[in-house]
């Protein structure tokens, strides 16, 4: 039997194994759920993030679900973190990384009978182009952009006694309604010379998207102009053309990233009135295999006195560069390949014909090298001939392809006619002739090539040599000849050249530079008439006590001489000038000049 003192041993001893006991369960209790703490700091911050799409099984019915797919690939982002972990301190560590550095790369037409007068230097006899101005055999039409509402101004054909007779404020919309981009808004006028239709992009600030805006103004009394009507589609204008009194309208729409499905005007173009807007339907949207941009370029025909929005087509993936003929309208989509196992960049064009009331895609050519802009491609006598950058391996050069319209075969090419290393910065299709600059724009060397496609079989050219410089606008011109704008041997000088074709090949025959100035690269904003020989453009010329004004040049057929120098001020891409009569008529976003010749 123990004793008083080793039973109370015994009881001490225990407390002492249950108080020990107590404490490993309590230390297991803490180490347990810090161990969980652990577990679930672990899934928050180093769970993968998702890489799958969002579903679209709730439309898989719509006519639209196969274009859904190919957008919702486009559009989805991936993240660029691995797991909140990176998301939430990765950036603290990017100076130690060496991540904390940016990326900072990556010809005018008139019409008899009628008081309408073309100032335009249109591509395509018989396509009207939209331009800042028009005028009648009364009154020139000047829009001015420079504002944040545009002013239709209206000025009299008087010689020195013209004078503004009218001006039309044109509003964006609504009061919150802007106009985004003023340099892309271009106005036509009527063969009766009695409505101006104004094509622009508008930000509608209810809806929060940029949209088009088709304005038709009423301007039988220039003092007195009225809005006849407008009509949208959605996206940002790019250019349009007018045929036969309608137009045919070239927008772009791009779809933002993750757009909800359920709300056809985020991922379809529409058109029509602002609150009755339709979308285009799928079986007039063409969407290749391989697109890789949710960009679409639509084209819209539109009635040119109800302003009413007859048929549009919509191509994804295409770029903004469109050719329009009298019968077709040809877009581009560049896109790499392999020929012979060697990379290059190619071209699809697509053909849209315009023939009847609709719109409707006849098919497409497959052309080697990119296609700088619509000058670049030209239809004649059933064929498409088209001039191109040629990329191949890394190394640039140029081609000019000659395809039949009707069968999409290809009739004849020519390539790597320019030094390696050169790409086209101008061309020009004139009759049987193809003029093509091209240029290796760091040295400024200037080689311009008279090609001849009349047997597209047996294409042949002749070539000026390197001379300094090069052009970015080609032109026919006076006699046979061809004027070239662009710049002589730095981006400060302003080079005007004439080429004449001879039988020991092309050459240079006349040239005038201007030093330390700037100019317009815009063609439209360049005055040329062929039949003087007259070019005109808006100068900022820094070495002259009048440092902004209209210069104006005449080719004699011998030299280029200055004829005068009209001062004007405002930006040189949006004046525009004309001659009527032995008058030079120049309208800048400042004002209006006029000088007798």
């Amino acid at each position: 039997m123990k004793t008083y003192k080793e039973r109370t041993q015994d009881i001490l001893a225990r407390a002492q194994e249950q108080k020990a006991r107590r404490h490993k369960i309590r230390l297991a209790s803490v180490a347990a759920a810090c161990m969980s703490a652990l577990i679930a700091l672990n899934l928050v911050l180093f769970l993968p993030y998702s890489d799958a799409y969002p579903s679209l099984s709730a439309y898989r019915d719509s006519e639209y679900y196969s274009l859904m797919q190919t957008l919702n690939k486009l559009t989805y982002p991936p993240s660029p973190y691995k797991n909140n972990f990176d998301a939430w301190f990765g950036g603290l560590f990017d100076g130690l990384n060496g991540k904390g550095e940016t990326d900072m790369g990556d010809a005018g037409n008139v019409f008899p009978e009628s008081p309408y007068e073309e100032v335009t230097n249109n591509q395509t006899e018989g396509v009207i182009e939209g331009d800042l101005f028009k005028r009648t055999d009364e009154y020139i039409f000047y829009l001015n952009v420079s504002l944040s509402q545009y002013v239709l101004q209206c000025y009299t054909v008087a010689g020195e006694d013209s004078a503004l007779c009218g001006t039309f404020t044109v509003s964006a919309g609504g009061e919150k309604d802007s106009f985004p981009s003023p340099d892309t808004a271009e106005m036509y006028l009527s063969e009766d010379g009695t409505r101006v239709t104004i094509f622009t992009s508008v930000w509608l600030r209810e809806e929060q998207a940029r949209y088009t805006a088709v304005i038709g103004l009423d301007v039988s009394d220039p003092a007195n102009v009225r809005e006849q009507g407008r009509t949208y589609l959605s996206g940002n204008y790019v250019t349009s053309r007018s045929i036969d009194g309608d137009f045919l309208l070239i927008n772009q729409f791009n779809v933002r990233n993750n757009p909800d499905f359920s709300d056809e005007s985020q991922f379809l173009p529409q058109y029509g009135e602002r609150e009755n807007m339709k979308s285009v339907a799928m079986d007039d949207i063409v969407c290749p295999e391989d697109a890789r941009t949710a960009r679409y370029t639509v084209l819209c025909r539109i009635d040119g006195e109800s302003y009413g929005t007859e048929y549009s087509c919509a191509f994804l993936s295409y770029a903004q560069e469109v050719y329009v003929s009298a019968e077709n309208a040809y877009l581009t989509r560049a896109y790499s390949g392999t020929q012979e196992e060697i990379s290059e960049t190619k071209t699809e064009i697509c053909r849209v014909s315009l023939a009847g009331d609709t719109l409707s895609v006849a098919g497409t050519y497959d052309v080697s090298g990119t296609v700088k802009d619509q000058y670049s491609m030209d239809e004649k006598d059933g064929t498409l001939r088209v001039a191109t950058t040629l990329s191949r391996q890394g190394v640039t050069n140029a081609g000019v392809y000659v395809f039949s319209v009707d069968n999409f075969s290809l009739l004849g090419k020519l390539e790597n006619f320019a030094p390696d290393g050169e790409e086209v910065t101008a061309a020009r299709f004139d009759g049987d002739t193809a003029y093509v600059c091209t240029a290796y724009i760091v040295h400024f060397t200037d080689p311009v090539y008279a090609i001849d496609l009349s047997d597209p079989a047996h294409i042949t050219f002749r070539d000026t040599g390197t001379i300094d410089g090069y052009s970015f606008t080609l032109f026919p011109f006076f006699n046979g000849s061809l004027v070239g704008i662009g710049y002589g041997d730095t981006r400060d000088t302003l080079k005007v050249e004439v080429y004449l074709e001879t039988q020991d090949g092309v050459v240079s025959d006349a040239k005038y530079l201007l030093f330390d100035c700037e100019f317009s690269e815009e063609f439209k904003a360049h005055l040329l008439d062929a039949g003087e020989g007259l070019v005109g453009l808006h100068v900022l010329d820094y070495a002259s006590e009048i440092q902004s004004y209209y210069l104006l040049l005449r080719y004699d057929g011998y030299e280029l001489n200055e004829v005068c120098k009209v001062p004007v001020t405002g930006n040189p891409d949006r004046t525009r000038a004309c001659i009527v009569e032995e008058t030079l008529y120049v309208f800048s976003e400042d004002g209006f000049a006029v000088a007798a010749l």
